[in-house]
């Protein structure tokens, strides 16, 4: 047996203590995480989201053993390197039936070694800053043995629980006060939990910025024109939540073709560092063709996206799409915005029908942002025929008949919280 991987292993396992001694806040993905199953529980999300500690707090009290893979003594692993890697686990916890395989993409051909695992009974829990190599590689190789959860920053309400702020005490004046205020925090910090816990949000956001587009990107897919994909990461987070163009992007930053363009976009959301979302049409080509880009968090749009943070309607914007993309899987329904000469920003979709059509604006006052909010609303309901109407606000709060459709106005904590 080599006893550096013995060591290696003990080291991580002293790390546990480490994270079980630390403040934890109650995540909204803790109950999909079943250590008892006989399926691969595989999470997924950028990294510090928190994956590798709600996978320790999800096996607590359990026998199992633990291997960080994001460790830079265990790259370039072999097949025969995983065999000696298991020989020291076993060395090191003895006898176990649960195993944490955590960072488990920076392992060429993991998923045959976790099938192996598989076949001798141990239950996993697998985490991975990957989703796209992840998803592919789980959806070829352990068909209907996964259950698969995704882990993004910390969402508002888990903001408010990290300042144990008692969200049903939040009725008074002075306690909705109080709630704009944290609203106004979390859009400019976001929801990194170490941001959450005091750690500096500047240093903090633009070290995980470059590991991630250097690391996790341009490494690990051998890119070739370096400065031209860091400078467009930049340019993608200071632009969220607006409709890309693979050919614009190509001549901005003078890439060979339109796929190069597509194909970074692509490499920036696997590594979860923004999320596309799908045009909704009837015609199939035309829903693959266009895309708009939101990013994972907001201090990455105000840290990393010079001038982002002044546009505070793209910052509730952005806000919104991530809770309603928390929620697709659990709530079952799919996501899109549509845009006919008018633009809504959302459609939410299931089994053959549009649930909502929801807008997100600052406010209403204006009369003629309410014409436009209103007028978007009746083109696309005529197409769509919605089974509800949101416009989500700042503060606003009305309800409004149009046609005979009722319009919900609500405040966005409120629709957060609620």
């Amino acid at each position: 047996m080599d006893l550096n991987y013995r060591q290696i292993i003990a080291e991580q396992r002293e790390e546990v203590a480490i994270i079980e001694s630390l403040g934890w806040v109650s995540r909204e993905q803790e109950n999909l995480v079943n250590t008892d199953s006989r399926m691969a529980q595989v999470i997924t999300g950028v990294r510090r989201s928190g994956k590798s500690t709600l996978a320790h707090r999800a096996l607590k009290g359990e026998s199992y053993a633990y291997i960080n893979f994001d460790d830079e003594r265990l790259m370039d692993l072999s097949p025969s390197d995983l065999d000696k890697l298991l020989e020291a686990l076993y060395s090191v916890y003895g006898e176990f039936n649960r195993l944490l395989l955590d960072e488990i993409q920076n392992v060429d051909g993991w998923h045959l070694f976790v099938n192996r695992l598989m076949r001798n009974n141990i239950r996993l829990v697998i985490t991975g800053s990957n989703s796209k190599l992840l998803s592919r590689e789980i959806a070829t190789h352990l068909t209907g043995r996964y259950a698969l959860v995704e882990l993004l920053p910390f969402s508002f309400r888990e903001f408010l629980f990290s300042k144990k702020v008692n969200i049903k005490d939040m009725v008074t004046a002075r306690n909705k006060g109080l709630l704009s205020g944290y609203l106004e925090e979390y859009l400019v910090s976001g929801g990194f939990p170490e941001i959450a816990a005091g750690e500096p949000k500047r240093s903090y956001i633009t070290t995980l910025f470059e590991a991630i587009v250097t690391h996790d990107i341009i490494y690990r897919y051998k890119i070739r024109h370096v400065r031209s994909f860091h400078d467009m990461a930049i340019w993608l987070a200071g632009n969220y939540g607006t409709e890309i163009s693979y050919n614009r992007l190509k001549n901005i930053f003078g890439l060979g073709s339109d796929n190069t363009a597509k194909n970074y976009v692509s490499y920036l959301e696997e590594a979860w560092l923004f999320i596309c979302l799908p045009k909704f049409s009837f015609k199939k080509q035309e829903a693959l063709r266009y895309r708009k880009i939101y990013v994972i968090d907001p201090a990455i749009a105000n840290i990393i996206g010079a001038g982002a943070s002044s546009n505070q309607g793209r910052q509730l914007e952005n806000l919104v799409f991530l809770e309603l993309f928390r929620k697709r899987l659990t709530l079952n329904y799919e996501l899109f915005y549509f845009k006919k000469n008018i633009e809504v920003d959302f459609v939410i979709y299931s089994n053959q029908q549009v649930l909502e059509l929801i807008q997100v604006c600052l406010t209403l006052t204006d009369t003629r942002t309410l014409n436009r909010e209103i007028r978007a609303f009746k083109i696309a309901a005529k197409e769509l025929n919605p089974l509800r109407m949101t416009i989500i606000t700042l503060n606003e709060k009305q309800e409004l008949v149009e046609d005979g459709n009722v319009i919900r106005v609500i405040p966005v904590t409120e629709w957060l919280l609620g």
